[in-house]
């Protein structure tokens, strides 16, 4: 399981050495997606090194639109975790994440001789740590879920059609009833959520404020 703080989140990786295939730490929300790590545990085409990338999680690149993108800088640390010598390892870049590079890392981010040496601290009681930092820079595109209606734009229409309702002054009493029936009736139909909205609802309520706004 990953652990978040902000920007930042760490992954412990328990039974390390017994791993075989590419494995994935728990997705975290940064900005408006849900990123996650990916490690080979034997590397890429059989090399000496251990293999790190940073990615979007796959339910967030399907509910993105065509042509989105995301430039981010980020780090990617080996941690150290026992007393050993040097410092822990560190490799950062700037990458543009799109629908065809969703995954950005390093083939060659340590070598497996450095990771098992008992010497080094990487490695303790079989658990590998590592760490992530992840800055968005620069967004194109949004997901679909940021584009819902916004609940407070609804509360706020529905204020705007009541206080019209209460300045209404028709002359003819029975156009001011007519009106207001309209009126109340549209602000019942905002009040509902927007799974709760039919096509049929929403051609209804624009047609209302096309009327509301002309004039009276």
């Amino acid at each position: 399981m990953a652990k978040q703080v902000g920007h930042k989140f760490a992954w412990v990786i328990k039974d390390f050495s017994s791993l075989r295939e590419k494995c994935y730490s728990t997705p975290v929300q940064i900005g408006d997606c849900k990123w996650r790590l990916c490690v080979y545990p034997k590397g890429i085409f059989n090399n000496d090194h251990l293999s790190l990338f940073l990615g979007i999680a796959d339910a967030d690149c399907e509910s993105l639109p065509f042509g989105w993108k995301r430039l981010i800088k980020f780090r990617l640390t080996i941690a150290k975790q026992g007393a050993g010598e040097g410092p822990s390892v560190l490799k950062e870049a700037h990458s543009w994440f799109d629908q065809n590079n969703a995954h950005w890392g390093f083939r060659s981010m340590i070598p497996f001789i450095k990771i098992h040496d008992k010497n080094e601290g990487f490695l303790v009681n079989d658990e590998l740590m590592i760490g992530a930092e992840v800055d968005v820079l620069q967004v194109i595109g949004t997901s679909e879920k940021s584009e819902e209606t916004n609940p407070l734009s609804q509360v706020e229409s529905v204020s705007s059609i009541q206080d019209s309702v209460v300045e209404f002054r028709a002359r003819n009493q029975h156009l001011k009833t007519a009106c207001t029936n309209v009126l109340l009736s549209l602000t019942q139909t905002l009040c509902q959520t927007p799974q709760e909205l039919s096509a049929d609802d929403l051609v209804e309520a624009e047609k209302v404020l096309a009327w509301r706004w002309s004039g009276w």
